[in-house]
């Protein structure tokens, strides 16, 4: 008898570890919790939220991100511009929505990139479409890219060149190790076509 009840501690003790040890390898968090937490390409986690349409945009130096943004992946912290997407936290940098966007859409970006990036082109992708930026210069610059036809589409990404240089290989005197690509100061989505950019 006294047997057996060892057997059954070991066999429950065991059943413990194993649970354990699937929490461990498999936690069941939320994705933004996971982003910032373990796979470490979100430096946003519960981030405050502020009033503004899809149409008025969000602005990437402002604390927070707008109620329409659910999530942020592949940006690094604010700077006094605006955000640049960082390679050492994902080759995409893009925004999760918690609304769905269909039909045609304008996306207006206002971008300045480092110098290397320029001449490059950045595909961009929403609702399963692909559009094409192409860096013109490294001073700021907005960029207007027309999305036809989504449906229910509910995440934007940049895609950014692979295997950037780190800041500090190409500018000896700086001490950043980031891999930066482009720095975006607003982003819009407007329904409809686009016209042409401002000046």
């Amino acid at each position: 008898m006294r047997i057996f009840i060892k057997w059954i501690v070991i066999v429950a003790l065991l059943a413990v570890y194993v649970v354990a040890l699937a929490a461990v390898l498999h936690p069941h968090v939320s994705p933004e919790y996971r982003a910032f937490y373990i796979s470490r390409i979100s430096t946003d986690y519960d981030p405050s939220r502020y009033d503004a349409t899809p149409e008025q945009g969000m602005t990437f130096n402002h604390p927070g991100v707008p109620t329409w943004v659910l999530a942020t992946q592949g940006f690094s912290v604010r700077d006094d511009w605006g955000r640049w997407t960082d390679e050492g936290l994902g080759s995409n940098a893009g925004l999760t929505f918690n609304q769905s966007f269909d039909g045609e859409l304008c996306l207006d970006v206002t971008a300045r990139a480092v110098p290397w990036m320029v001449g490059q082109m950045v595909p961009v992708t929403m609702g399963g479409q692909e559009q094409l930026l192409q860096v013109s210069n490294g001073g700021p610059t907005e960029y207007r890219l027309q999305f036809a036809h989504l449906a229910g589409a509910t995440e934007l990404d940049f895609m950014m060149p692979k295997h950037l240089p780190a800041i500090i290989e190409r500018v000896p005197d700086s001490a950043d190790a980031r891999r930066l690509g482009m720095n975006i100061s607003t982003l819009k989505l407007i329904p409809g076509q686009c016209s042409a950019p401002r000046k």
